[in-house]
């Protein structure tokens, strides 16, 4: 199991029980108790956690960050997010080079691809490589620098790579979303590597819980004549959905 994973697995057990010791979570997660002590403090300097004696509970003061570490993102939405991925697998031709971006929403749907006969994955997220480990599907993981938190790679070789690729598909998500315009980059170097990604392929599509419509950045990857189609959930509001499609894009609402 993955740090990320892992954190994310805490993250859960803390959501349902309040409260959790670090002899609890090494039985859970079957590791060692220094492992959860590690994992605790990397939580907690990540403002998610508060240490107590013997254990750990949510963190509940202050203000959000603009963009929450992965392992708590994994375990919000979690059934929007597999929604929406269950939805973009039947999307994927049989026999296609699909790039699949770094983000909870994209692993959500890297475990389905196998449903998929015939595909080859190109990927700059190892997570979802990690996650197709044991998948009968070729996968090419493309160079970067490592952005710790999300374990994708980023910067100027994902481009190299890019060129030496043909791909038929590129799958994505996004920090946020204007319904009106654009999708919008948490960070200027992510936002770089995802417009790259967006320009890779013949068809884009962009995989967006319901709560990406309300998240505002300065930070443009592409216009919306970029994408191909998007999808998202039922729980996102009515009025960003016919929005979207009042620009001409092509929306599933899973």
């Amino acid at each position: 199991m993955l740090p990320v994973q892992r954190r994310a697995e805490t993250i859960g057990l803390l959501t349902r029980r309040g409260v959790v010791s670090v002899e609890d979570l090494a039985a859970q997660l079957d590791v060692s108790l220094s492992t959860i002590r590690r994992d605790l403090d990397e939580l907690e300097r990540q403002g998610i956690v508060r240490r107590v004696h013997g254990g750990a509970v949510l963190h509940t003061e202050g203000e959000d960050a603009p963009e929450k570490p992965p392992a708590m993102r994994e375990v919000e939405r979690q059934r929007e997010k597999q929604e929406i991925a269950r939805r973009a697998v039947q999307l994927i031709e049989p026999g296609s080079a699909v790039l699949l971006s770094g983000g909870t929403t994209t692993a959500a749907l890297a475990p389905l691809l196998a449903e998929v006969e015939g595909i080859s994955v190109v990927t700059n997220s190892l997570a979802v490589a990690m996650q197709m480990a044991d998948l009968q599907t070729d996968v090419i993981v493309l160079g970067g620098v490592l952005r710790r938190p999300e374990l994708s790679l980023l910067g100027t070789l994902v481009g190299i790579g890019l060129e030496e690729l043909h791909l038929d598909h590129a799958i994505m998500g996004v920090y946020g979303v204007d319904p009106r315009s654009c999708l919008l980059g948490a960070s200027a170097q992510e936002s770089q590597t995802d417009r790259l990604v967006a320009h890779s392929a013949d068809r884009l599509t962009v995989l967006a819980d319901s709560s990406k419509f309300s998240r505002r950045s300065p930070h443009r990857i592409a216009t919306l004549e970029t994408v191909s189609e998007l999808v998202t959930s039922s729980q996102a509001a009515e009025e960003h959905v016919q929005t979207l499609r009042d620009q001409g894009l092509v929306v599933h609402v899973a």
